[in-house]
């Protein structure tokens, strides 16, 4: 769903798909990326001038269909390019981090356009206090926002408590939209979702507030004189174990003693209730696997060293065919875990076959998805 769509509700009728796009009974996430492209590639030109023209809403229907049928989940607007020259094209997750991790391979695999920057992140406003957004009958204005920053040294972020008229009542639904839109435009998305923690409603903290426009100077100058460094959802790892009390060596993965993952949302789930987990890189093609083999392979070697090694190996021959990456792993006391995000269906898996059998990986080894509704896929890798 596009953007202008999810703001203001409008439903759009489905793109028909491209003769190049019908047969496979799996619409992989390759496949939606490259069918995205070349689409866009033969309206850029049309498009661009359209922008130019100062016609660009005109462009609403004819984006969102694309985007509901390739790659339906992620958000899309038109901006100024880089360094404000020519136009952008902006694919966004909204700061759901599966769907920032998809939007930044879409990115990945754009064509040189000429004139035109694609981003996998809402950019944020160079004047942010310029504009109004209208829900219904409406209108939000920044300068009608105050907040109140609070610093959160452990965690390197800083909380809000934020008031606004309209913060209570039946238009809450609209403030909290409205609110979020706000710091993408003064911080974009990424810097959002890394410096502002959590938010509180309410007037309490009133008297030591600030307009909402002034908060990207506090927040700056609070990062820089602490040197807190930025970090982007696809670069950033997790490291979990399960608590002795709670090891299951009759569960899926419930003896893992280290693991390390880019992003543990959905392996949480997992590991609380394997039955009714969930894969939220499907709806848009891709498929979270994982390798899971005996932890005696490894024998008197580093663990760590050993899965290492498979893994690089592995992730480089994914990477070549754009079909897919390594997400994380865990070691266990009675088996080992390697999991892969999966971009072009069985396509990939055969990649990941023959890759780990160069590797050496057992011959017991077994390929499971994460998701409850494709468990019974699990089988031996070879």
């Amino acid at each position: 769903m596009s953007f202008l769509s999810r703001l203001f509700g409008k439903k759009q009728e489905p793109l028909p798909a491209p003769a190049s796009t019908e047969g496979p009974a799996e619409f992989t996430f390759k496949q939606r990326v490259e069918g995205f492209w070349e689409w866009f590639e033969g309206v850029a030109p049309r498009f661009y001038q359209t922008i130019e023209d100062k016609q660009s809403t005109t462009l609403t229907d004819e984006t969102s269909s694309a985007v509901d049928r390739f790659l339906p989940r992620l958000a899309w607007n038109y901006g100024p390019g880089e360094n404000r020259r020519g136009h952008s094209l902006t694919l966004s997750g909204e700061g759901i981090k599966p769907e920032q991790i998809l939007a930044e391979e879409w990115r990945k695999r754009a064509p040189k356009l000429e004139g035109w920057t694609f981003y996998a992140e809402r950019q944020a406003s160079p004047d942010p206090g310029d504009f109004t957004i209208r829900i219904g009958e409406i209108e939000f204005k920044p300068i009608e926002f105050w907040v109140t920053p609070v610093i959160d040294e452990e965690e390197e972020r800083v909380d809000l408590s934020v008031w606004h008229p309209l913060a209570d009542g039946e238009n809450k639904g609209a403030f909290q939209t409205v609110l979020f839109l706000f710091l993408d435009e003064i911080f974009g998305e990424y810097g959002t979702g890394r410096w502002i923690g959590s938010i509180d409603i309410g007037k309490d903290k009133l008297a030591q507030s600030l307009p909402i426009t002034e908060l990207k100077e506090f927040v700056e100058e609070t990062v820089r004189s602490r040197a807190w460094k930025m970090h982007v959802p696809f670069d950033l790892w997790s490291g979990y174990r399960i608590p002795e009390d709670k090891i299951d060596l009759n569960r899926p993965r419930l003896d893992t003693i280290s693991g390390s993952s880019l992003c543990f949302g959905p392996l949480a789930g997992f590991l609380d209730n394997p039955a009714a987990a969930e894969d939220p890189f499907c709806p848009l093609g891709a498929n979270w696997i994982y390798l899971s083999f005996n932890s005696s392979f490894f024998g008197d070697r580093n663990p760590v060293d050993v899965r290492g090694d498979i893994e690089e190996r592995i992730d480089a021959q994914l990477a070549a065919a754009q079909a897919g990456k390594h997400i994380g792993g865990a070691i266990g006391i009675q088996r080992s875990y390697i999991d892969f995000l999966v971009f072009d269906g069985q396509r990939s898996i055969d990649i990941i076959r023959e890759s780990a059998r160069a590797a050496g990986m057992p011959d017991e080894t077994r390929i499971e998805y994460l998701a409850a509704d494709k468990r019974q896929r699990g089988r031996r890798l070879f």
